[in-house]
């Protein structure tokens, strides 16, 4: 009769050593480091953009505020809508002039092309800034009676 414990019996045992385990473990571990890395870099990336999307809406908002803006009249200004303030600035870039309608006579209006600088504020602190060319107009003139 043979004994199951002997020698022979430790060498056809199944199964992990404990030197199998550690091994595994170190394996799994850098794995699971690298993968942590990479998922902290995407959480990084994705605040980065949810900002400039936030920026980008806001400057859109600013963009359809101050169109609503002559800068002839308003050279210069301070505009609050919903939790966005928007400040501008304009420069002259081309003189103001009479306008003429698309047959070449006189109309009843003054105009100029004006560069106007706008920042865009949130909570007090500045959340954009961008650069638009928009008309500044100003009636000078009567209609005439036909």
């Amino acid at each position: 009769m043979t004994r199951r414990g002997s020698a022979c019996g430790r060498a056809a045992a199944t199964g992990f050593t404990l030197l199998e385990a550690i091994i595994a473990l170190v394996i799994f571990s850098m794995g699971a480091l690298a993968l942590y890395g990479w998922l902290g870099s995407n959480l990084k990336t994705l605040e980065r953009v949810d900002v400039l999307q936030r920026r980008d809406a806001s400057v859109r908002s600013g963009l359809q505020a101050i169109r609503l803006v002559n800068p002839l009249e308003e050279p210069r200004g301070r505009m609050a809508v919903g939790s966005h303030v928007f400040e501008w600035e304009s420069q002259e870039v081309e003189p103001v002039r009479r306008a003429v309608s698309q047959v070449g006579l006189p109309t009843i209006f003054e105009v100029g092309l004006f560069e106007m600088q706008v920042r865009v504020l949130e909570g007090g602190a500045e959340v954009g800034e961008f650069s638009v060319r928009q008309l500044g107009h100003r009636q000078v003139g009567a209609l005439e009676e036909d």
